[in-house]
């Protein structure tokens, strides 16, 4: 009876394994089409389906700044047919703002590649008056109406260099979080918020057209896309800040598929094509494993802790 048993439970494994590498990959964000994070999954999907021979669809569960998606990554089956593509702030930042996280960042997740790192772009709408990041502190100075940005969620990396940018320019900016990066975008063209801050590369093309223009980025150099605009700090205001896009897996995804699924990232980033798509959002290109994703994660997260409690910023409240 006990041989028949074990018989049985192998062949329902066996059977679930293959169900399992039948269905669709599904890569889920948590922000709307039309930014980095969703151009990225689009990618990176793409490859994975040509690597593995099954389809890969990317699966948008918009809302409270990517917690709805990380939470059905979390509770997904750790197969691998079910993986998040994020920017590092669900994990680094979240994690601090509450009081009750709706998951351990460091232990629910299992990090599987780095896909991509970007400066922080700080840009005004075209019809603000201010052509430069001076002009704009002094714009922004003579009316309360003038200090709000805009950025793609609360509680992100984004939210926070905003703040940073107000100390550092002497200005009390107020936050205005939206729902992604479209309708932080698109308001800021219309004249609803004056200011926003959004990955550099997230904001070219609309600078391109004259409908913003960047004042200035977080990084330590001056861009090879966008070399005209000018960092903080070559401004006079040491500040540099910079994000990371991942691809995680739900905690308990057997090795030989996350090291898999790294393998395939790894071999697309040096393909040229993908590398051009990726300089095409500003995306600085580092090659990582899994352990190695996991130790930055684990700095990150240690890092921002003490920066989120000095803000005084509490989800909670929200």
């Amino acid at each position: 009876m006990t041989i028949f048993i074990r018989i049985v439970c192998l062949l329902f494994a066996c059977v679930s394994a293959a169900l399992a590498q039948s269905q669709p990959i599904r890569l889920i964000t948590g922000y709307p089409p039309g930014g980095a994070v969703d151009a990225l999954a689009r990618i990176f999907a793409e490859r994975i389906a040509e690597n593995l021979g099954r389809p890969a669809i990317v699966e948008t569960r918009a809302g409270a700044a990517g917690l709805i998606a990380a939470q059905a990554v979390k509770a997904a089956s750790p197969d691998g047919n079910t993986l998040l593509v994020a920017p590092e702030g669900i994990f680094v930042l979240y994690p601090h703002t509450v009081s009750k996280p709706a998951f351990d960042s460091l232990a629910d997740f299992f990090p599987i590649a780095h896909l991509g790192g970007y400066p922080l772009g700080f840009a005004v709408g075209a019809a603000v008056p201010a052509k430069d990041l001076k002009e704009y502190v002094a714009w922004a100075k003579r009316s309360p109406a003038n200090l709000t940005y805009a950025t793609a969620g609360a509680g992100t990396t984004l939210h926070f260099f905003g703040l940073m940018v107000g100390q550092s320019t002497g200005l009390s900016l107020v936050h205005v979080p939206y729902k992604g990066v479209g309708p932080a975008i698109a308001d800021a063209i219309g004249g609803q918020v004056p200011a926003l801050v959004l990955p550099l590369g997230t904001l070219l093309q609309q600078a391109n057209a004259g409908k913003l223009r960047i004042l200035a980025h977080s990084s330590g150099r001056r861009s090879d896309v966008a070399p005209a605009i000018p960092t903080f700090r070559e401004l006079g205001f040491p500040i540099e800040s910079s994000g990371w896009f991942g691809l995680f897996a739900p905690a308990q995804t057997p090795p030989a598929v996350t090291s898999r699924l790294n393998d395939i990232v790894i071999q697309s980033i040096r393909n040229e094509s993908v590398r051009g798509k990726l300089r095409a959002l500003d995306l600085d290109i580092a090659e990582m494993a899994p352990a190695e994703l996991a130790a930055k994660l684990k700095v990150e997260h240690d890092r921002w802790g003490p920066i989120v409690k000095a803000s005084g910023f509490n989800a909670d409240s929200q």
